[in-house]
Formats: structure tokens, sequence, C-alpha cells
């Protein structure tokens, strides 16, 4: 049994309050991968490298880094449609394209038949439902990122999350809080 982060907890709450408000009834894993993809691009860089070289390779792949490049094209195109996608109207690529291109990564990746057999036929739905309902998940990632603005300080709550585990720094849970991160009182580094 896996302990989540704070973190992951508060993207956990996050995704499900904005799916309940968007009308979005997700399977339970899909609400849960989505709210993990976030907690890990909080705590990562975005990748840079064009989704059409990325589709290209994805293309010119086979076997697992096939199903790695179209699921790191969903995921990305997934995030950034949701929490950058206004600011991509003034853009060469809008939110269009990005929209376009996770459904495809998606919708591929969900019908290929060694994802069955590498990940499990539940992550196959998973692919399929973020394919099929992949606008209306924008949509709600747009509700998280406009709640946490997540787009200008995430990697300011994964060091403060940091911060409070080393130090358990009350003024660091305050600023957390503030951010809306809930911090449970066992998760603070001994």
């Amino acid at each position: 049994m896996s302990m989540e982060t704070p973190v992951e907890t508060f993207f956990q709450e996050e995704v499900g309050r904005a799916f309940r408000e968007r009308g979005l009834l997700a399977g339970a894993l899909t609400a849960s991968y989505v709210a993990n993809l976030l907690a890990s691009y909080a705590a990562q860089p975005l990748d840079d490298t064009p989704l059409a070289f990325k589709m290209k390779e994805a293309i010119e792949a086979s076997g697992h880094e096939r199903r790695h490049c179209l699921r790191q094209i969903g995921d990305r195109s997934l995030f950034v449609s949701g929490f950058f996608g206004e600011s991509l109207g003034r853009r060469l690529v809008d939110v269009d394209y990005y929209i376009e291109m996770g459904c495809t990564a998606y919708g591929t990746l969900a019908k290929t038949e060694k994802v069955f057999a590498a990940v499990g036929e539940s992550f196959v739905g998973v692919f399929q439902e973020l394919s099929e309902r992949f606008e209306t998940i924008v949509d709600a990632l747009i509700l998280v990122s406009q709640r946490t603005s997540l787009a200008q300080r995430s990697t300011d709550i994964v060091r403060l999350v940091e911060r409070w585990q080393q130090t358990g720094s009350r003024f660091t849970a305050r600023r957390l809080a503030a951010a809306g991160v809930m911090l449970p009182k066992d998760t603070r580094a001994q």
C-alpha cells in the first residue's frame, strides 16, 4: 500500500472536485490517473520537444517505446490544454492542436493490443476514457488551474511541501494552507 504525498492528495481532491463541478462521471482510476499526472508535472519541468516530433517518434517506434511515446504525448497534451490552453490562442499552435494530439495518442494507446498485456485491462479503459472525454477533462483541469494558479507556482508548492516535511514549520504549513494544500498531520518527515 503506497502512501500519497501531500501534493498527490491535494490534486486527488482538486480533480475530484472539478470533475463533480463539471458533471464528469469519470472512473475512479481515470480521476486518479489525472491527479497523479498533475502531481508529477508539479514536480518536474515540462518537456519542450514539439509534439509532432514525439508523434513521429511514436510512429517509428514499436513495443514499449511506442507506448511510452504515446503516453507522453497524451499526458503532456492534457496538462498543457488544461493549464495553458488560454495562453495558446496567441500562438501558432493552439489548444485545438493539443486536444487533437492528446485524443489521438490516448485513443491509439487504448487500441494497442500490447498495452493490454503491459498495463492490464483497467488502464486500457483509462486511456479510452481519456481519449473519449479529453475536452471535458480539459475543461475540468481549467477549473483546477484557476483555483490553484498552479501554472505560476507549482514548483513553489512542491518546495514548500518539502520544507514543511523536513522542518514541520507552522509558518510553512500556513503558507501551504493559504495555497489550498491541506497537510495531513502524520506525513511530515521525522
